[in-house]
């Protein structure tokens, strides 16, 4: 599987920065509650070629993201390096195996755009995997698309309840609301939740406007009886 992934985004970025350089939405709420909750480094799972990465970069966090495209991360190095910021790094790196991080213990973790492309298990295992990256009291912020995408929801076959394969090799399974309080509600105090919209373009190369999730979440202090 990370083979194939691997060879699908290096490909994807062969054509460059193919969401353009801006800040996602996303990312600039996450900022504002990482502010308010005191964030100090964060981690960016999936970062891609690394526009959010430096945005928070930019605004004075720490910052480690990590891809498993090497080429997407060739273009971030190259990017961060221009600008001097010795406060962000990356990795090349799978999300399902961590071994290449030294430091496993963040305030935060910024997952954008990232949990809703694999199938149920794969999706609870990095709800795992992002759970123990955090720090007690961390801050998980995420953005996913929703089931009010009603432009995209139920295009392509479905795999799973809520799961579309709208574009070759590239899943894209649908938040509702009770679903996103199940996978967070064991380890997470839900802080925000709301509804956003974010345009870029798809595989084929076409424009389009997703509805996503945006969610902010602190991972639970809990009591050791």
């Amino acid at each position: 599987m990370e083979t194939d992934m691997k060879s699908y985004w290096n490909n994807r970025y062969e054509e460059g920065t193919i969401w353009g350089t801006i800040e996602c939405p996303s990312a600039v709420l996450a900022h504002q509650c990482f502010e308010e909750q005191l964030v100090k480094n964060i981690i960016v799972p999936g970062c891609g070629y690394g526009r959010n990465s430096l945005y928070f970069a930019q605004k004075g966090f720490k910052v480690m993201g990590f891809d498993i495209s090497n080429r997407a991360i060739h273009y971030a190095l190259d990017q961060s390096n221009k600008f001097s910021l010795e406060n962000l790094k990356y990795k090349v790196g799978s999300l399902f195996n961590l071994d290449f991080l030294h430091d496993k213990e963040f305030d935060g973790v910024y997952l954008s755009n990232v949990i809703h492309l694999f199938l149920k298990e794969e999706r609870k295992q990095l709800i795992e995997i992002m759970t123990s990256l955090l720090k007690p009291g961390g801050i998980l912020a995420l953005s996913c698309i929703s089931v009010y995408d009603t432009a995209n929801y139920g295009q392509g076959e479905e795999i799973e309840p809520n799961t579309f394969m709208k574009h070759k090799n590239k899943l894209l399974h649908f938040y509702s609301e009770e679903e996103l309080h199940d996978i967070l509600s064991e380890d997470y105090q839900i802080i925000q939740k709301k509804l956003h919209t974010q345009t870029e373009l798809d595989p084929s190369g076409k424009k389009e406007t997703l509805k996503l999730w945006f969610v902010a979440a602190k991972k639970k202090i809990k009591r050791i009886d």
